[in-house]
């Protein structure tokens, strides 16, 4: 873990203060489309139903609370709390080979500090790794989260193996797996937990 944790931190510094620049540069793209939704849409494939959270209801018009999305083409670009910006905004970077999140909170200072940055590898066009690294300097914590994905003949995911630290590096997570079950257009997904004992925690439309 130690050389994830590495490429991680290092981009972390260097964004860490980048908050403006993306605001601007944002401002001065033409925006394609936009919805709001219920949270932060997934950064990969069922990654709220493995993080065990609700995922994100998507609606047509604004909502308050919500958090508002901006896409450029079918990519989603930027997202943020349209109640207050400060609370949450969300940037979103695509190349060939990964995807990137900076997600900007508002620190005990009033400054608009990086506190979580999301790697995505990307091979064939398909996830082989995530990086999710969070950093909240007001509480003096850090986590970081590594998730490795395999997939069957038909390009779907098999099986998700996370591991990683939570809130310090001396706290290492146990190992865990889940695994994918498909039948025609549905997907059972189950989780494995430290003493191997097996849960169902999503039956339900592929996605």
């Amino acid at each position: 873990m130690k050389n994830e944790y590495d490429e991680i931190i290092e981009i972390f510094k260097l964004e860490k203060q980048s908050f403006e620049k993306r605001k601007e540069k944002i401002e001065n793209i033409s925006i394609t489309s936009k919805n709001w939704s219920s949270s932060y849409l997934d950064f990969f494939p069922y990654s709220s139903i493995i993080n065990q959270l609700k995922p994100a209801v998507i609606y047509k018009e604004e909502k308050i609370p919500s958090i508002k999305n901006y896409y450029l083409k079918d990519e989603l670009i930027f997202a943020c709390n349209n109640e207050n910006e400060s609370w949450g905004s969300l940037f979103i970077e695509y190349d060939d080979k990964s995807k990137k999140s900076f997600l900007f909170v508002e620190n005990d200072d009033e400054d608009m500090v990086l506190q979580q940055l999301n790697i995505a590898y990307v091979q064939d066009k398909k996830y082989d790794k995530i990086l999710s690294y969070v950093n909240d300097e007001d509480n003096d914590e850090e986590s970081l989260t590594v998730d490795l994905f395999e997939y069957d003949e038909y390009d779907n995911i098999k099986k998700i193996i996370r591991y990683g630290f939570f809130e310090e590096k001396s706290n290492i997570l146990p190992v865990r797996e889940f695994d994918f079950s498909y039948t025609e257009n549905k997907v059972k997904i189950f989780a494995k937990d430290d003493l191997g004992k097996i849960l169902l925690i999503y039956d339900g439309k592929k996605r």
